[in-house]
């Protein structure tokens, strides 16, 4: 038995009013009207294109649920990121007593990169390229030379976004926006 025969042929007509000061007697015709219109999604239910509809609705809504939770539990950094501070060994960050930290670096027997990198700390890079490249490289802890600057994008009049490459190895090619402001006469990353 389906369900317009049981709501609409059986309705009795109310022929009391609903008690209460306001209230009007109701109208028949208005109650009939919202069952059928209340019906029209069960009478599409009866057709074979309305299941068809029903079941790609009820599809599409479980898609886009299990596409949000994909996206509102997204996976992490595959290693958490290193501080800045952990890319330079301390003999660089402190100068000898008696020289500058090139001499520091060179006296205790550390390597080109180690040296390079010192340099760096030091004093500001003369242009934001090279001051990306020498960041990134001390980041990465590889060479600077193999760190590349792809481009740069000015932010304002002290501060620029350099786009630089690292070959860390023949598959691992990692590239980052880095951000440059101008210290005095020349460039560092803040």
């Amino acid at each position: 038995m389906n369900v317009e025969a049981t709501a609409v042929r059986n309705t009795k007509p109310m022929g009391v009013a609903v008690p209460g000061r306001w209230s009007a007697p109701p109208s028949d015709a208005a109650v009939r009207a919202v069952v059928r219109l209340g019906l029209i999604p069960l009478r599409l239910l009866q057709t074979q294109v309305g299941r068809r509809l029903a079941a790609t609705a009820v599809l599409s809504l479980l898609l886009v649920g299990a596409v949000s939770a994909l996206y509102g539990h997204a996976d992490g950094p595959a290693t958490p990121p290193r501080p800045l501070n952990s890319a330079v060994p301390a003999a660089v960050s402190r100068p000898a007593a008696g020289g500058t930290a090139t001499s520091a670096t060179k006296s205790a027997g550390a390597s080109r990169e180690t040296s390079l990198a010192s340099v760096a700390l030091a004093r500001p890079a003369k242009d934001p390229q090279s001051a990306a490249v020498a960041w990134y490289a001390r980041r990465l802890r590889i060479s600077p030379d193999r760190v590349q600057a792809l481009q740069q994008q000015r932010v304002n009049g002290s501060t620029t976004k350099v786009l630089v490459m690292a070959q860390v190895s023949e598959t691992n090619v990692p590239t980052a926006f880095v951000t440059v402001k101008r210290a005095g006469s020349g460039w560092k990353v803040p």
